[in-house]
């Protein structure tokens, strides 16, 4: 009998998370289909067959850096509400859109239709960001109510196990992996860090929703400690993306390979040192990873910025590769088709021009660890 109960709680644990993951798959379709009924809506309208494209900028079209008081000026107004205007029905935003442009009828909501909303690039956090500040200033019930709404957007976009994808609504492929490439994760959960604490320029957020925030930031950090890999010596840093249900490290574009990715580790890691009263589990994860960095540095090595080469060059700073391997630990390197070498320079030109194989972000967060450890030693 004790056994048959107990196989029957597991069949309803398992039954109702697949429940979760339907509702949350359910959530994802209707946010589509609402983001694509208001184009094809406002297409007919104007008579036009297809959305233009609004301007395309490599990030956001302003500088992102103000301070509070020029959301107050005419420029930063303008800005806002360009942000308010390419803020997705969903509530979202796309990447490499220029937003100090205001969105016309007819046009797209990004220059990656495909892409939107996402959280790649710091898109949508950054928005929020703005968002945030411009709110604190003006008081503008606009300004909060489109924060809110994307607020409740990264809530509705996280996996029932507590991480979020690259983009949602789900659009495919490595899109759906759990990302922390380019500081996804990271940029999500240092805004619902933030958008729970009572401090400028938060202070607005209401207390419903940062009792809606609070478990799904748990939720979340949780996942990131679960999501730290290990090798011979215990724990060591994070992948770049992982897959949605099995955890496991995953492929992203063919020359991102499931590895360990140690810039975003690196800045995960400043924003982990943050938090206040870590558990002894957060404290454990931290001193693991940066032992790795101490351990795998590439000392009297320097990547050439314009040759793309490792050079030697004696008392340099130290470095680390782009991506480690799984296990091992060996730098490894990937290119367009697929294939995966030890060597950088057997990787084609073109993508040891395009793409940065190299990485000195770690220096910096060991400097950090050396403050942090003082107040939390091993």
């Amino acid at each position: 009998m004790r056994y048959y109960c107990c196989c029957l709680l597991l069949l309803l644990a398992s039954s109702l998370c697949a429940s979760d993951w339907q509702a949350y798959y359910q959530r994802s379709a209707e946010l589509m289909a609402n983001d694509q009924d208001f184009i094809q809506a406002e297409l007919k309208l104007l008579g036009q067959a297809q959305p233009e494209l609004p301007a395309a900028t490599r990030r956001f079209g302003f500088d992102t850096n103000q301070p509070v008081d020029w959301y107050l000026t005419e420029e930063g107004q303008q800005v806002v509400a360009a942000i308010l205007s390419l803020q997705t029905p969903s509530g979202g935003w796309s990447k490499r859109t220029d937003m100090s442009k205001p969105r016309q009828p007819g046009q797209a909501f990004g220059v990656e239709t495909n892409y939107i909303p996402t959280f790649d690039n710091s898109a949508t956090t950054t928005q929020l960001w703005v968002l945030a500040n411009a709110y604190s200033v003006s008081g503008k019930p606009a300004y909060r109510q489109a924060f809110e709404r994307g607020i409740r957007l990264l809530l509705s976009a996280q996996y029932p196990n507590g991480g979020w994808p690259q983009s949602f609504p789900l659009r495919g492929g490595y899109h759906d992996h759990i990302t922390l490439n380019d500081e996804v994760t990271e940029d999500i959960l240092k805004l619902l860090w933030h958008s729970l604490q009572a401090e400028h320029p938060f202070n607005f957020v209401s207390e419903e929703l940062r009792e809606a925030i609070a478990p799904q930031f748990e939720k979340g950090l949780a996942m990131v400690l679960r999501l730290q890999q290990q090798d011979d010596n215990g724990l060591s840093l994070w992948a770049a993306q992982y897959h949605k249900h099995s955890l496991e490290p995953a492929w992203a574009r063919a020359y991102e390979m499931p590895a360990l990715a140690t810039a975003e580790s690196a800045t995960l890691l400043d924003f982990l040192m943050q938090l206040p009263d870590p558990s002894a589990e957060l404290q454990a994860s931290i001193h693991s990873a940066m032992r790795w960095y101490q351990r795998h540095q590439i000392l009297d090595h320097h990547w050439h910025p314009t040759q793309r080469v490792l050079v030697q060059q004696p008392g340099a700073e130290p470095i680390w590769p782009r991506f480690a391997e799984l296990g091992s630990n060996r730098p490894i390197f990937g290119d367009r088709d697929g294939s995966l070498y030890y060597d950088v320079h057997q990787v084609s030109l073109e993508r040891r021009q395009g793409y940065g194989w190299y990485t000195d972000k770690p220096a910096a967060t060991l400097v950090r660890y050396q403050n942090w450890r003082q107040q939390f030693p091993e």
